[in-house]
């Protein structure tokens, strides 16, 4: 039984024209079976495009969790004693030079509203170092600071000027 071309196209354009029976059904089924398979189309790409949302602002939450711990770690500890605003900046800093014998070294030191200003001479990088740790760890940041480098032998030595005043 073989079909030819011609017979397949006239029965579908009577088909396409109505002359058929049933054809009118055949149509309105082909039509909702075509809206329905494009109404599914473009709820999949929303749905997959809401997915990507999601997935985006899941990772943003996880990053903003992670800062917000990283700059809970960075506050000074509780153990001080103080609050940010109690912090006598002038006596942490005596403190601190005490502790690391600068002794003579600090030149000056002087009150600047809430702040103070300080310069230190001949220190080396590590003492320079330890200075800011251990005044950070005591709530007491570096502001502005100058450094000017002076060759001692092989080494260098700091001039350090600088505005200190309680961690913000």
């Amino acid at each position: 039984m073989a079909m030819n071309i011609d017979s397949v196209l006239n029965n579908a354009r009577s088909v396409l024209r109505g002359e058929a029976s049933g054809s009118v059904r055949f149509i309105a089924a082909a039509l909702l079976a075509l809206i329905m398979w494009a109404g599914v189309l473009t709820v999949s790409g929303w749905t997959s495009q809401t997915e990507a949302n999601l997935k985006s602002q899941q990772g943003r939450w996880r990053t903003l969790l992670m800062l917000g711990d990283e700059y809970k770690a960075l506050a000074p500890n509780a153990k001080t004693g103080s609050t940010n605003g109690n912090i006598d900046v002038a006596s942490v800093f005596a403190q601190v030079s005490e502790r690391m014998q600068l002794g003579n070294r600090v030149n000056r030191i002087s009150p600047d509203g809430r702040n103070q200003s300080v310069e230190i001479n001949r220190l080396y990088a590590e003492e320079f170092a330890d200075l800011q740790r251990q005044l950070a760890s005591r709530g007491v940041r570096f502001i502005a600071v100058e450094l000017r480098a002076l060759p001692a032998g092989n080494e260098r030595l700091f001039t350090v000027t600088a505005i200190i005043g309680p961690v913000n």
